[in-house]
């Protein structure tokens, strides 16, 4: 009996469905990894230095869904829920944690969106990181691209294409308004503009973004430039970029294993110059830490098969002018992409990051793994 009322529900409902516009769309990403990194499972070892671990890991899989109402004049709207799974039975799946919006577009004058939406580098840029991997990995760019994010309680607008050039801007509310390190109320609000050239396979992209009250908060980003160029066509690939990030103290921007190090380091020095470690701490949160850093990419497709070879250079940070010696990375990346079909992929990559700081150990990751679009 339950089965015939389930049955008399669907079919009550299908018609609705069918004259909806909604697709389903999504990837399924997951693979074996061999990783010996800052981020990997196993915990560090007595000298604090990472142990190696055999892992299965998901590569960012996702499921969405997204449509549209064509309102007449040229006007549309425009929505989509996408969310963030982990076939490796990991993590929490909730819904709507990737792009989430709803909005406008016209045939003359863009589109503009309101939700949780990807700032500039994650949705438009990132040619330079075209692998597949975990965040325990260093099979990818990831440090280099590891401020492409979403924004909550944004609004986005996107511009039409004229003749190859596009732009956007994004603004990010602050709605928590925390109190800062001198007690006032903060303002933490984002801002991100982005402009784009294509045509002919040729690309160059910037971004450019900005965080309100970066000076008054804890380990907070200040301001951020990203540029990449490249080619895209008759089955070669090449990417160059580089960023510039600014923020105070050893924050979200940096990189987690080695700041913890360089922020302890910096502490200890102003306790030796006679500082409290609660004076020294809020000296170094509210000094302006700089960092730089390029990666290059090349590919080339023959048949089924595509490899691809990466390279980054994190250069040394500088601390209230003062350079941080030995605080940069080299990174090698080399992956190969085998197509089984239009929507499936085999994927291989080894990354190898050398690090140069003082008690820190060289990185390495081995992937192997399918994907596949739907």
């Amino acid at each position: 009996m339950n089965k015939k009322l389930i049955a008399l529900a669907l079919a009550a409902a299908l018609p609705a469905a069918a004259m909806a516009d909604v697709t389903i769309y999504g990837q399924i990403r997951a693979g074996y990894e061999y990783n010996k990194t800052y981020g990997s499972t196993l915990a560090l070892d007595s000298s604090g230095k990472p142990q190696g671990s055999s892992e299965i890991n998901d590569w960012t899989s996702r499921i969405g869904f997204k449509g549209g109402e064509d309102l007449g004049n040229g006007l549309k709207a425009i929505w989509q829920v996408e969310s963030r799974l982990n076939v490796d039975g990991t993590g929490a799946d909730t819904f709507g944690t990737r792009d989430t919006f709803i909005g406008l577009a016209g045939d003359s004058w863009g589109q503009i969106r309101l939700g949780r939406l990807s700032n500039y580098p994650n949705m438009d840029m990132e040619q330079v990181d075209p692998g597949y991997y975990s965040g325990q990995s260093v099979g990818g760019l990831g440090m280099f691209t590891r401020m492409d994010t979403r924004v909550n309680n944004a609004v986005r607008y996107d511009s039409p294409n004229w003749y190859g050039f596009s732009y956007m801007a994004l603004f990010g509310f602050d709605e928590a308004r925390i109190a800062g390190l001198d007690g006032s109320r903060t303002n933490q609000q984002f801002v991100n503009i982005g402009l784009s050239y294509e045509n002919a396979g040729y690309f160059g992209k910037y971004s450019y973004a900005s965080w309100g009250d970066a000076s008054n908060v804890v380990g907070s980003n200040k301001d951020w430039h990203r540029l990449e160029a490249g080619y895209n066509a008759n089955n070669i690939y090449l990417a160059f970029g580089y960023q510039q990030v600014q923020g105070y103290g050893f924050g979200t921007f940096y990189n987690s294993a080695l700041g913890t190090m360089a922020n302890n380091v910096a502490v200890a020095g102003l306790v030796a110059g006679g500082s409290t470690a609660a004076a020294a701490q809020l000296a170094v949160n509210t000094t302006k830490l700089k960092t730089k850093e390029l990666a290059l990419t090349g590919g080339y497709t023959f048949g089924a098969f595509t490899p691809y070879l990466s390279y980054a250079k994190g250069y040394n940070a500088t601390m209230g002018g003062t350079t941080i010696n030995d605080s940069g990375y080299d990174q090698f990346v080399l992956g190969l992409d085998y197509a089984l079909s239009k929507r499936t992929d085999v994927y291989t990559s080894y990354g190898h990051v050398k690090w140069k700081y003082p008690g820190t150990d060289n990185e390495n990751s081995l992937g192997l793994g399918l994907i596949h679009r739907f």
